[in-house]
């Protein structure tokens, strides 16, 4: 009896020496979990920030148009990607932790759908740089050339997610780390120079300041969050190679860059709004309420009755690239004042030659 207990722990230990070492799950399972929990929070604010899109602007630019769909897209993927490998390592596999290194096809998607997202969003912005400041359009060159690094880094860590295991990944994951950092890189050449661009405009009139001084918060807020995000998955994917926590970390960070982008564009009626009130930033003196006719984006799901409006009364708010007709036929000229106008027009998503044409005929005052 003693020889058949001996020869049964000596088979269980030999089992326990032959078996392979299972990976840790707070920082493989864990990651991808929470990363899985946060994505979904964030893909939530996209779809409600894309609702409220179509509903603002339902006659925008063919190119914002598109600009949302495709970045729809993406996310949508994306999170479909996120889901599904969730529950084929925490589910299918529960009794096989081991799967984890082998990888799925949502895991290995997840970095061609992360790089494919940053680079149109980088695009967004360097497009947005190029208009509003000609004189700094050679920085935006040198972004441009950091954004076809993100192209190749993007194309080469996808065929290595094809071609390797996620165990053996983690040898080239530098390719990862590589591409948060560029990325990173490209977000502080941008929104810097966005800032001294409209930190420059200022005129000294409190309406145009005020408004440039908000534009200032929301491109740093937008500018901020997806630097940090992007430089801890930077940071993690070069000191800690071995596990997964970069990946939940890009999980966020690619939500956070598509999020940034759709608040730019929503962010328009409130910036016109604010011009057209001339209320300060910061200011605790009362709001005199501006009565003005509902735009079609307003009661886009209300029954309207046809009823003339007062010319004199309002100005034509239909959608918001009216502004510059309004504004080159109802003000008048102040020179000293059309710098920073112009940099305000160009955040509402008028193009550059309908700045130009502005940028003629400055403002006095605006109708409120």
């Amino acid at each position: 009896m003693s020889y058949s207990h001996e020869l049964a722990a000596r088979t269980i230990a030999a089992t326990l020496v032959a078996a392979p070492e299972l990976p840790a799950l707070d920082n493989t399972y864990g990651a991808l979990f929470l990363g899985m929990v946060f994505g979904l929070m964030l893909y939530g604010l996209t779809v409600h920030q894309t609702y409220r899109y179509f509903r603002l602007y339902p006659s925008d630019r063919h190119f914002l148009f598109w600009l949302v769909i495709t970045i729809v897209i993406l996310e949508t993927v994306h999170t479909v990607a996120i889901i599904a490998a969730c529950y084929w390592h925490l589910i299918n596999n529960f009794f096989n932790p081991l799967s984890l290194q082998e990888g799925y096809w949502g895991t290995r998607v997840l970095t061609p759908v992360t790089g494919l997202t940053i680079l149109v969003c980088q695009c967004f912005y360097a497009r947005r740089v190029w208009y509003v400041g000609p004189k700094y359009r050679y920085l935006v060159g040198v972004a441009g050339c950091l954004i076809v690094v993100i192209f190749g880094l993007t194309v080469a860590s996808t065929v290595e997610t094809i071609r390797l295991s996620l165990a053996d990944f983690q040898h080239v994951s530098w390719l990862v780390s590589a591409l948060f950092g560029v990325a990173v890189s490209v977000d502080i050449i941008l929104t810097t120079t966005l800032i001294v661009i409209l930190l420059r405009s200022r005129t000294g009139f409190k309406r145009t300041d005020s408004t440039l001084g908000v534009i200032v918060v929301y491109t740093v807020n937008t500018g901020l969050l997806t630097s940090i995000v992007g430089l801890f998955c930077f940071v993690f994917a070069i000191i800690l190679p071995g596990n997964i926590i970069y990946i939940g970390i890009s999980i966020v960070g690619t939500k956070l860059y598509a999020n940034s982008v759709l608040a730019v564009l929503n962010s328009r009626r409130a910036l016109s709004n604010r011009m057209l009130e001339g209320d300060e930033m910061g200011s605790f003196e009362p709001r005199v309420a501006v009565h003005r006719p509902h735009t079609q984006a307003e009661t886009w799901d209300i029954p309207q009755a046809d009823r003339p409006v007062d010319a004199g009364s309002a100005m034509s708010f239909v959608r918001p690239t009216d502004l510059t007709t309004n504004f080159t036929t109802e003000l008048t000229t102040l020179d000293s004042e059309t710098a920073g106008t112009r940099s305000v027009m160009l955040q509402f998503g008028l193009d550059d030659k309908k700045a130009d044409v502005f940028e003629k005929k400055s403002v006095t005052s605006l109708p409120v």
